[in-house]
């Protein structure tokens, strides 16, 4: 039988892994990996920050250093910002905008990722964004977290912004996920590496703890059930963020898991660090296979 760590060891690890993520992302000399992806392989290279699952089932995958999508998990191409953060990815709808936000990165694709617009706005504090997430069904409402100053957000597909919740004691000071829920654009939720998953049901203007589990990958399926790549493993919920079950311990994975994604078909999607890899739970029971591997 593996003994599982105790909750204070985890936030030691938890700790420790975000202040090494944060390290590896803090300055503007960080180097792309410039890796070549095979057939089988996943990217290697940079770290990953996020993952999405498109309408067509195809994966978006973000590095810091570029994004690359995949029809099927397997065979990766890389479709742009090399050399820049890929660290919080909105939604991926067809026909619709998909904002990329990242250590100064503010972008916007009508194309599914391959020209993006670089966004400027006056309004927005600084571009320094660690987490964003686009309402699934309402694209042009966008949340975005900002360093150092809360959450913002967007009506207008990402042109303008106003504040919504301030940086203080209810907003963690790494926020480092953040997922909309698609029944309802008012519930938002936030990850934190060391504080766990805060919910918002007033379109981000205030919010309260839900989970103390480090946290940092959300995702919603259509129907309101939620996954998070949490540093007990992975997490899930079937109440839209309220309460949470362990379904897959860290020690049963390949690896930490940093982002996590959901399909149509309610298919859980998870990459892991040390070693890379992507996992995907058909049944999102918690019974992961291994996909590819860097």
């Amino acid at each position: 039988m593996r003994r599982r760590p105790s909750p204070s060891v985890l936030v030691l690890v938890a700790g420790s892994l975000a202040g090494a993520l944060l390290s590896a992302c803090a300055g503007p000399d960080s180097e792309p990996g410039g890796a070549d992806a095979t057939a089988g392989a996943l990217p290697a290279g940079d770290h990953v920050h996020a993952l999405r699952v498109t309408d067509d089932g195809a994966l978006l995958l973000g590095l810091h250093g570029a994004l690359w999508r995949s029809p099927d998990g397997v065979t990766w191409e890389q479709l742009g910002l090399e050399g820049q953060d890929a660290m919080a990815l909105g939604v991926a709808e067809e026909g619709e905008p998909l904002l990329v936000g990242g250590h100064d990165v503010l972008v916007r694709s009508t194309d599914g990722g391959q020209t993006f617009d670089d966004l400027r706005p006056d309004d927005l504090p600084s571009r320094d964004i660690h987490a964003l997430a686009q309402a699934p069904g309402e694209p042009s409402l966008v949340y975005a977290f900002v360093v150092g100053a809360g959450v913002f957000r967007s009506t207008d597909a990402g042109e303008s912004w106003e504040p919504a919740a301030p940086a203080g004691e209810e907003i963690p000071a790494d926020v480092g996920a953040m997922a909309v829920d698609p029944t309802d654009p008012r519930v938002v939720l936030l990850g934190s590496g060391s504080q766990g998953v805060f919910r918002s049901d007033d379109g981000a203007r205030t919010f309260r703890p839900t989970s103390e589990w480090g946290t940092i990958g959300l995702a919603f399926a259509d129907d309101g059930t939620v996954a998070a790549a949490t540093y007990r493993g992975v997490d899930l919920s079937s109440d839209g963020g309220e309460r949470w079950r362990n379904v897959a311990p860290v020690e049963d994975l390949e690896g930490q898991p940093v982002a996590v994604a959901i399909g149509g078909d309610g298919a859980v999607w998870v990459v892991t660090e040390d070693p890379r890899t992507l996992l995907r739970s058909t049944a999102g029971d918690g019974d992961f296979e291994e996909v590819a591997r860097a």
